[in-house]
């Protein structure tokens, strides 16, 4: 599903009743000319089966998704317009309520360019586990902690039909911040995050106008992007409040430049992944004399391979085995829970009538021996309800892994029910 992030200053609630009234009004499928309206309700309930480290974390949290979107497109299919937005309703952890447009776009093609204008969603990957490239859209931690959701990004985009791929030019005005989940919520900071008062090294702060470019295209059997990305860090540290005393966290935004790469080979039931990127960032640093910002150079990759067998056991089921390795130059010293880490994982595709589906693995720490198990398997129960189940496991995590060590009791199942009009 696609996400978005709450406005300032605007209760969650009534969003959520705009957009289900709007859900109601529109079934599924309705043509009035040109346009198309679709919705979605989701009921969504977590199971946390250890107790958390604060007192206020429950065991259960429980929540109302509502989805709907509306498109318009011309006759001559030239031009068109969506319209997508999104509110989530929590109940225990109300901090996880919130609501966003994933998409408000104009999309116009004019021979081999093609631009779009507004509040839109791009992706940039190949691998499985982590999003290493991904930099144009923000992350919704209010969703999940695993960078699969992203908030909708304001953009001027434009391609251009080169060859047997695209050239295509990004231009990012105004800045989405991180929200994070309360104190209240499971997969919680140890701290409050100040998300509302963040620090920037830009003076122009959230208003900063980034820009990136990319070339995404194919030959033969390889499929490829190569991208550079100036502006505002989409990944905030999180400083103290008070470095002596802290008593929350305060995100801090640097800007920096990235260039990435992003490929896929396909030969026979074998594919071959890789992401790799160049980043120069800003960072903060505490001298005597206050807030300052310094500078950081790494790299940083993830590649690995996965191959599938078709019809095992004489069936229509098809298996996929998935290998990667997640590296990063900094180590330790890495602003992310990957530095030096295996994935190892299976797919199961039973490719029957309801879609059913089974992802699972575990991503093992090769300096500490953290582990994180994940288990996700999707389906329909007929063509207007589907289903999915999620399983996160923390295992025998380590004091030198700080990022899993704060959320180490909250592992948990995840039910999804979806109800498409």
């Amino acid at each position: 599903m696609r996400t978005l992030a709450p406005f300032a200053g605007l209760r969650p609630a009534m969003p959520l009743l705009a957009v289900a009234l709007t859900a109601s009004l529109c079934p599924h499928g309705v043509h009035a000319g040109a346009w198309y309206t679709e919705a979605e309700v989701s009921l969504q309930t977590r199971l946390h089966p250890e107790d958390g480290p604060r007192s206020e974390q429950e065991h259960t949290d429980n929540s109302l998704g509502v989805l709907a979107e509306f498109y318009w497109e011309s006759d001559d299919r030239n031009h068109s317009f969506t319209f997508t937005p999104w509110a989530r309703q929590a109940v225990e952890a109300e901090s996880r309520s919130h609501w966003d447009i994933r998409e408000l776009q104009w999309t116009g093609v004019f021979g081999d360019w093609e631009l779009r204008a507004g509040i839109s969603k791009v992706y940039w990957g190949r691998t499985e586990i982590f999003p290493l490239v991904d930099v144009i859209n923000q992350l919704n931690l209010l969703e999940n902690f695993d960078g699969e959701d992203r908030l909708g990004q304001p953009m001027l985009r434009a391609a251009y039909r080169t060859g047997p791929g695209y050239l295509i030019g990004f231009v990012l005005p105004g800045f989405r911040e991180q929200r994070f989940p309360g104190q209240e919520a499971r997969l919680s900071p140890p701290l409050p995050v100040r998300d509302s008062d963040p620090v920037y090294e830009s003076s122009d702060e959230d208003s900063h106008v980034d820009w990136a470019v990319r070339y995404a295209g194919y030959v033969g059997s390889l499929d490829f992007g190569i991208a550079h990305f100036q502006g505002t860090n989409r990944q905030p540290l999180l400083i103290p409040d008070n470095p002596m005393v802290p008593t929350a966290l305060v995100p801090a935004y640097g800007q920096m430049e990235q260039t990435s790469i992003d490929a896929q080979y396909t030969a026979g039931g074998w594919l071959y992944k890789l992401e790799a990127l160049y980043r120069d960032s800003g960072v903060p640093e505490f001298p005597a004399d206050g807030l300052q910002w310094g500078d950081e150079q790494f790299y940083a990759a993830t590649g690995g391979l996965e191959y599938t067998t078709y019809g095992i056991v004489r069936t229509s089921a098809d298996l996929g085995v998935v290998i990667e390795y997640l590296w990063d130059e900094r180590g330790d010293a890495a602003n992310t829970a990957f530095q030096n880490d295996l994935f190892l994982g299976g797919r199961l595709a039973f490719n029957d009538v309801l879609g059913t589906a089974v992802l699972s693995g575990v991503v093992v720490d090769l300096d500490n021996d953290t582990r994180f198990f994940n288990l996700e398997a999707s389906g329909r129960f007929n063509g207007q309800t589907s289903w999915s189940l999620q399983t996160r496991i923390f295992s025998n995590v380590s004091t030198e892994d700080p990022l899993f060590s704060a959320i180490q009791n909250d592992d948990y199942l995840e039910l999804n029910i979806t109800r498409y009009f």
